[in-house]
């Protein structure tokens, strides 16, 4: 949890400063891959939307998982919902507003853009899931988070620096939920929950 908050206000303090040659150049790379990715890429960003919460809570639940149901549902709409609450602080714009030539695909955002919500929300809801799952489908929330944040820049939503961010808040949110609601036991642990 710490690791995130520190990621976090690291984060907010370097993005007030601008943005940077290096940071203007990695957007500008993965930005500017082509349009017919678009469609690929559309579709697993959506793990990050804040209507993948109550999707994967139901998921959970109709799997008979009532605390992971509230985990996830409880991580991914506080990582939401504080991504929101910081954009307004450290008030920084949009890739359209401050990279020159940058590619919007689909609707462009109306709000700041540090933290990114959408790695938020994928970050979180993997911190908390990732205790329930089996080895064999850990990489797949893994994958899905460090994507997100990808596919965010791709779409010209967000700098490198709102994904590291959005990913660090999830990571203390999802942190947070799982040392509040507790996680269950290790496979062939003494104990189990």
């Amino acid at each position: 949890m710490f690791a995130g908050l520190t990621g976090l206000v690291a984060g907010a303090t370097v993005a007030r400063r601008g943005v940077g040659p290096i940071a203007q150049r990695v957007v500008r790379a993965v930005n500017r891959l082509p349009d017919r990715a678009s469609p690929a890429i559309w579709v697993p960003m959506q793990y990050g939307t804040f209507g993948a919460v109550p999707a994967l809570s139901a998921l959970s639940l109709a799997r008979r998982r009532p605390r992971s149901a509230v985990a996830l549902l409880a991580a991914g709409s506080a990582a939401w919902v504080l991504a929101k609450a910081v954009k307004p602080v450290v008030a920084r714009g949009r890739p359209g507003s401050i990279v020159e030539d940058a590619v919007i695909r689909g609707k462009e955002e109306g709000d700041q853009g540090f933290p990114s919500g959408h790695a938020a929300v994928s970050a979180a809801l993997t911190t908390v899931a990732l205790p329930y799952l089996s080895t064999a489908w850990k990489p797949l929330p893994l994958a899905l988070a460090g994507f997100v944040p990808l596919a965010r820049m791709y779409v010209g939503a967000h700098l490198p620096l709102d994904s590291i961010g959005g990913s660090a808040l999830g990571i203390a949110v999802g942190c947070a939920v799982n040392l509040g609601l507790g996680v269950p036991n290790p496979p062939g642990s003494a104990r189990r929950r």
